[in-house]
Formats: structure tokens, sequence, C-alpha cells
């Protein structure tokens, strides 16, 4: 099956050319992080405590990648914020600061969903927020098609009711890669069902249990009343049934 990009992922295809016209690998293999974000948020708490009153916070640089998820263009500034697997960060990038060409490129060859990496000192920003104040940025790796739009609004008895187009559970089962991307309580539950596995993992090698590996794919199927997966082997010459439970 061929993929048709439809005109927002055709823009962004173009702004990867663009990118490796420029020389810049949309790409790399490595990236030069320094601190997730909550050891980058730790550490600037840390300096804040340490410092006594009337001094000025020491500039620590560091180096946070993540997924761009908010993006504001001023002309000479620009805000965004990333998002790691451990919070999320604002970064504060001043066209004097990390370069006209760099700063031309931030504004112009970005869009949400691209994972980026940030070099900057850490600063609190007017509003309280702490922030990496860019001296450099990098693309990790460039996003080709955009998320979902999702707005949240508070009803009469404060619960949080969401809109958009990726509202529907069944489309947001069928797209896991990009519900995983919007929904930080999916993400959550996620880790929550790796922890209890693990955990469960644990106990059962500590008490000498034995995990074994049952097949995937059996001459016989059973196990609920549904309707079965069936294939052929080839090699096999019989037709197999994908286990169900």
């Amino acid at each position: 099956m061929s993929w048709e990009p439809n005109r927002l992922e055709e823009n962004r295809l173009e702004k990867l050319a663009r990118l490796r016209e420029a020389g810049i690998e949309p790409y790399p293999l490595r990236s030069g992080r320094t601190h997730t974000v909550a050891a980058a948020v730790d550490l600037f708490e840390k300096l804040e405590t340490s410092t006594p009153e009337g001094e000025a916070i020491p500039q620590e640089t560091v180096t946070v990648t993540g997924r761009l998820v908010s993006f504001r263009d001023m002309g000479k500034s620009v805000f965004g914020h990333i998002e790691d697997g451990t919070g999320r960060i604002q970064l504060f990038a001043r066209r004097e600061e990390v370069g006209e060409e760099a700063h031309l490129q931030l504004r112009k060859l970005t869009d949400l969903g691209d994972f980026v990496e940030v070099t900057g000192y850490l600063v609190r920003t007017r509003t309280g927020e702490i922030s990496v104040r860019a001296s450099g940025w990098r693309m990790l790796a460039k996003a080709l098609s955009p998320l979902p739009v999702i707005k949240e609004e508070q009803d009469e008895d404060g619960n949080t009711v969401r809109h958009g187009g990726f509202s529907d559970v069944e489309e947001r089962y069928r797209q896991r890669y990009a519900d995983l991307a919007v929904n930080p309580e999916v993400r959550e539950t996620f880790r929550i069902r790796a922890r209890m596995i693990s955990a469960l993992r644990r106990y059962m090698d500590d008490h000498d249990f034995l995990e074994v590996e049952t097949p995937v794919l059996q001459p016989i199927y059973g196990g609920a009343a549904a309707r079965p997966f069936t294939t052929y082997h080839n090699q096999l010459k019989q037709e197999l049934y994908l286990r169900i439970s």
C-alpha cells in the first residue's frame, strides 16, 4: 500500500528537503543529550535553592531532547515546549544567541511533533517557568504527519472533556502511536502496566518459577468464543490459528 501525502504532509516533506539542502541530517544517528527534562528541572531548582538571596543563579548549560509540542514565533524570539518521557520544559531562543541561520531554520523548518535537541542554560522566565535559553538546536527526527489536535474544556462538574478529530475511542485504538503521543494518561497507563509485569516477574523469579513461551500460532483454536484468525503455514502445509487468549 503506497503512501499518498496530504497537503499538510507535503508541506512537511518540503521542509525535510530544505533541511537536507542546507546540509542538515534530519534523522541523525546520535544525540548529545546531557539531561532528561526532569533532571534539568531538578538541577535548576537545586541551583536556585543553594544560591544566596541577591546573587545571580549560576548559568548551568544542559542539552535536552524531546518532541516539540508547542511553538510561538515572535520574530526575533521563539518560544516553545519540548516533552520527553519525564516531563515538559520551555525553550526560549533569541536570534542573536542561536545565530541568524539557525534561528531562521528553527522558525521555518520545524513543526509540532518534531523531535529536537536544544542546548542552552537554564533560567526562570518572568512568568515563573523554568526554561532552556537556547544557544543552539538540532533536528533529531522530522515528523512527516501532524499530530491529532485535541481541545480540552471543563464541564459544569469540573471534569475535563476532550473534543476534536481524535476523541473517538475506536480511532485511538487503531492509531495507538498517535494516542500515546497526545494523551499523557494513556502513556501513564502503559508505564503502570510495565511496572506491574516487572513486579510479577520479579516475584515469580524469586520463588523459582520458570517463564515459558507458548505458541502464538497453533493447529487447534480455543480459549474463547471469538472467531479465530486463520493463516496457512507453507512449510508445514497446514492451517494454523492465532491464539485468542
